[in-house]
């Protein structure tokens, strides 16, 4: 029986956001006192516990083979409807939930409905949706910042378990191993690999694919729904402005977490380290003091280079696939 050789690109491939994580931990460790106390930690995984749960969905859609760039705009436009029908309206903490997850559910299957019927990526409609959504956002909150939460909307976000850890790391957690179970032990979650890997072939197997597409955008809008929940009850206020920009984040998080911008590749475990590497990146160069636009730049390289990495693995393949049909 033949060993297989071991292949150094495969490795990191499959581990470089846990690869980062580790330089990124060992670094900030060192130059930072404060880095490794228990506080810290917890702090980082509570403000960061959003970005995880919206990844989630994301990752199912990027499997698929798609992308969605109105994920920010999204958490801004239900961020200010859901705080609005609780503050002005005095509708009940629970029931607000539950429209604003409705109501970025509804915006995720719009996005997949014109791009179906328009014969177009999800990519493209998203672009032109930013701007809908964040019209919509503006005109709704009027420019202002809406504040007076319930006590019981803001526990979800500042509330602890056992008064020692945040809630919200406890739906993180939740979030990742229910879904990790699902991508990787279901029936579903091999249909949305074979959805990214090639969607006729997907087609010719039996698998319903716009029954599938319609499914993912409901995942999807669930996630960023409960991740919006998430970021302005521990905010405790929400206005326009918050949300965009947060898709870059959690888009960056999941190439890093080697998934791959075609589809049909990666690990919910390797977006997790994806979007802990953002997270601890951002944490320890405000530790270091390090000004916030350089933070900008390195995010930007990080994701420039994932991408690099990916295309360059594909191109590798490739190759290596031409020398053995030679």
């Amino acid at each position: 029986m033949e060993k297989k050789s071991f292949n150094i690109f495969r490795v990191l491939s499959n581990n470089m956001a846990w690869v980062i994580l580790t330089l990124i931990v060992i670094f900030f460790g060192i130059f930072s006192n404060n880095f490794f106390s228990i506080r810290n930690l917890l702090n980082i995984l509570s403000q960061n516990a959003y970005l995880l749960v919206a990844a989630t969905g994301l990752t199912f859609l990027m499997m698929s083979g798609e992308m969605d760039l109105s994920v920010g705009y999204t958490m801004s436009l239900v961020g200010v409807v859901g705080a609005g029908l609780m503050v002005s309206a005095g509708l009940p903490f629970w029931l607000c939930m539950i429209i604003m997850i409705a109501l970025a559910i509804f915006i995720s299957i719009l996005n997949t409905f014109l791009a179906i019927h328009l014969k177009l990526q999800i990519l493209v409609i998203t672009i032109a949706m930013m701007t809908v959504l964040q019209g919509l956002s503006y005109i709704i909150s009027k420019s202002k910042t809406i504040t007076g939460f319930p006590i019981g909307f803001k526990f979800i976000g500042q509330g602890l378990v056992f008064n020692v850890f945040p809630i919200s790391i406890v739906i993180m957690f939740i979030v990742f191993f229910i879904m990790s179970f699902v991508l990787n032990k279901t029936y579903y979650g091999r249909y949305v690999y074979a959805l990214g890997g090639n969607k006729e072939s997907a087609r010719l197997a039996g698998i319903n694919i716009k029954k599938m597409r319609y499914s993912i955008a409901v995942i999807v809008g669930f996630f960023v729904g409960l991740a919006d929940i998430m970021l302005i009850s521990r905010l405790g206020s929400t206005q326009s402005v918050i949300g965009p920009g947060t898709e870059f984040s959690i888009i960056t998080g999941i190439f890093l977490g080697g998934v791959s911008i075609r589809g049909g590749e990666g690990k919910l475990s390797g977006v997790f380290a994806g979007i802990l590497c953002i997270a601890l990146l951002s944490n320890g160069m405000q530790l270091a003091n390090i000004n916030i636009y350089y933070q900008y730049v390195v995010r930007g390289i990080i994701m420039i280079s994932a991408i690099g990495f990916d295309v360059f693995q594909l191109n590798r393949r490739n190759a290596l696939k031409k020398i053995k049909k030679a």
